[in-house]
């Protein structure tokens, strides 16, 4: 929706104004339609609107409250709008935003208003009269918000360069580095990649005053029991309706709402259902890579069949390779941190053509799998929770029955049952991407292999599969994939909104009991089940297919062998030099399973490039 920055003066030093609007001009881009500022005797907001709900002046933030007592600067959509406005006086109100309505029903319940709160929101409230300040974010994460907390100034932002500029100051986060290359972590709690710049977890308030911080967190996932239904008639009508009510709340908007859609049942249930209640014909659009657009099993062709069947249309970005060796820095600089996938820039292109054709807001089919278990390996969590009463000298058995091993053959469920311990050093088809041999030995004694980084704690009641869904929603894939969306998508001055991520919708369906979620080797199978009538399909989910592995060995090798030659991968603490040349000789002679890792090294070596001198 938007992007703001925020500064706090602790002790009522000079807020450089040039400083902080230079600042400012960093996030430009996620707010193209208004920009406002505020000065106080301690205090600078400014804010970059993107124009959804009450598209007048009347929605313009830095908001004040009706009491003139607190100031907003708010990121996001709050779905429920309407129904907290009818809590509080509405003949106060002078337009229809929902920043009008949050800033005004905080100031009435205080820190217990966001347990009512449904949609994806960051924000920053100044109290004037207390002299303090409350951040706080969605549960999931959708909306980011990144702070800079010291004894003099306090900083929020949308995003993290305009906190290094306004610092003039730039080191890297060791841990950071650490937890995505060894674990697959990013995105998962409060460190960044650059030290002193810290995230607000999900699902967290936080107060800082002079001379303290409260933080506190005001939701957890699977905090909810569900009375989970053993009558399947019930179960489906239960999911319609939570379906049903999160897309009708994501269509709020006051302009045209377009859809992502691929091959899949995310996308495709979700454009279905919402081109149904519209009162227009919605635009959808799907990204390809340049050697897969003319397969008939190609997203494009998949997409422009489901389309075309269900009255809309749909728009193809095509990546070619020319695009991604232009684009690699920018996109980089776009996400301020190494990326894990090719994918991401048919997301960033996917983005251009959704802003050519004039749409802003746009909805996307996220966090699907992690709430019903819908990637490979949550197969092997499935399959230990069903034998969970069988003694261990017979466990082995079971794991490798001929059924199995039919299924998913040898390796794989060796893959598998490895992932069980260690998620996040497999991709989610199940596939180990960690090489030891990459990394100083120095590196991995510090953060892999030291006591303090024992695995993570089971939550109490959870069972594997559960486990192995919380462990992507709160820790693996989800975090990392949000920020790409919300960077890639407000690049382009367009609005990313998550329908499955309506947290009533999401804690049914993560409650639900495992025979709902995978039934004879059938993954998301509840959801395939009930919605049928909106086209989607019944087969194994199909991922896009990039071309990543191949071209490490054509199109990005120059680019690869620059990096692992330069001088920055001679000072950072983390890559062996010598292997890492050695491995990727290795890799261009042969073939290895994935190109997880390297697309790891290239992208950390030239992100640390990029913003070391920022």
């Amino acid at each position: 929706m938007c992007g703001y920055l925020f500064v706090y003066s602790k002790k009522k030093i000079s807020i450089d104004k040039k400083k902080f609007l230079d600042s400012s001009k960093l996030i430009n881009h996620r707010g193209p339609d208004d920009f406002s500022t505020f000065y106080g005797e301690n205090i600078a907001a400014s804010f970059y609107r993107l124009s959804i709900r009450d598209i007048t002046t009347n929605g313009r933030q830095p908001m004040l409250s009706h009491t003139k007592k607190k100031i907003i600067v708010f990121n996001g959509e709050i779905y429920n709008s309407n129904y907290l406005k009818s809590k509080i006086d509405n003949n106060k109100f002078l337009g229809d935003s929902d920043t009008e309505i949050l800033i005004n029903y905080f100031e009435k319940y205080k820190e217990q208003s966001l347990e009512n709160f449904k949609g994806m929101f960051s924000f920053v409230i100044y109290d004037f009269e207390n002299k303090k300040c409350i951040l706080a974010r969605d549960r999931f994460g959708i909306k980011p918000l990144y702070y800079y907390n010291d004894s003099n100034f306090l900083i929020v932002c949308s995003e993290i360069k305009p906190i290094l500029k306004f610092l003039n100051k730039t080191t890297f986060n060791e841990d950071a580095f650490a937890d995505f290359l060894l674990k697959g972590h990013m995105d998962h709690g409060e460190n960044t990649f650059f030290n002193n710049i810290k995230s607000l977890p999900p699902a967290t308030y936080k107060i800082i005053t002079q001379n303290s911080d409260i933080d506190k967190c005001y939701w957890n996932i699977g905090d909810k029991k569900q009375n989970s239904s053993s009558n399947l008639k019930n179960t489906k009508a239960k999911l319609k309706n939570l379906f049903n009510n999160a897309i009708q709340e994501h269509l709020e908007s006051d302009v045209e709402i377009g859809s992502c859609l691929s091959g899949g049942n995310d996308s495709s249930s979700i454009a279905s259902k919402s081109n149904s209640l519209l009162n227009y014909k919605m635009k959808t659009f799907t990204y390809e890579f340049k050697d897969q657009v003319d397969n008939e099993n190609s997203e494009t062709f998949l997409a422009n069949k489901f389309a075309k069947k269900n009255k809309m249309k749909n728009f193809t970005a095509i990546v070619t390779p020319k695009y991604v060796l232009d684009k690699f820095d920018e996109l980089l600089l776009n996400l301020e941190s190494p990326i894990t996938s090719l994918r991401l820039f048919g997301i960033k292109k996917l983005y251009e053509e959704v802003k050519k054709q004039n749409i802003k807001v746009m909805l996307e089919g996220h966090g699907g799998d992690e709430m019903l278990a819908g990637y490979d390996y949550n197969y092997m969590p499935w399959i230990l929770d069903k034998n969970n009463k069988v003694s261990p000298d017979k466990i082995i058995c079971k794991i490798f029955s001929k059924k199995n091993i039919s299924r998913f053959g040898v390796n794989k469920l060796i893959h598998q049952l490895y992932a069980v311990k260690s998620q996040g050093n497999f991709t989610s088809d199940g596939t180990p991407y960690l090489y030891f041999d990459l990394f100083k030995k120095e590196f991995l004694d510090k953060h892999l292999f030291s006591k303090k980084n024992r695995s993570l704690s089971k939550p109490k009641d959870f069972n594997l599969l559960k486990y192995s869904q919380f462990l992507e929603t709160k820790y693996i894939h989800l975090p990392r994939v949000l920020k790409y969306v919300d960077r890639l998508s407000m690049i382009s001055g367009v609005e990313s909104r998550v329908p499955f991520l309506d947290h009533e919708l999401f804690s049914y369906c993560f409650g639900l009991k495992n025979k709902y979620k995978i039934k004879d080797y059938t993954q998301r199978w509840i959801w395939k089940k009930t919605f049928k009538h909106l086209g989607i399909s019944s087969l194994k989910k199909k991922t896009i297919t990039d071309p990543q592995k191949s071209w490490f060995k054509t199109v990005l090798r120059e680019s690869f062998e620059d990096e692992i030659n330069s001088k920055i991968i001679k000072e950072t603490p983390y890559f062996d030099q010598d292997k890492v040349k050695s491995f990727y000789k290795y890799y261009k002679n042969n073939s290895l399973e994935n190109s997880f890792a390297l697309m790891q090294i290239l992208s950390s070596l030239k992100f640390i490039r990029l913003f070391k001198s920022f």
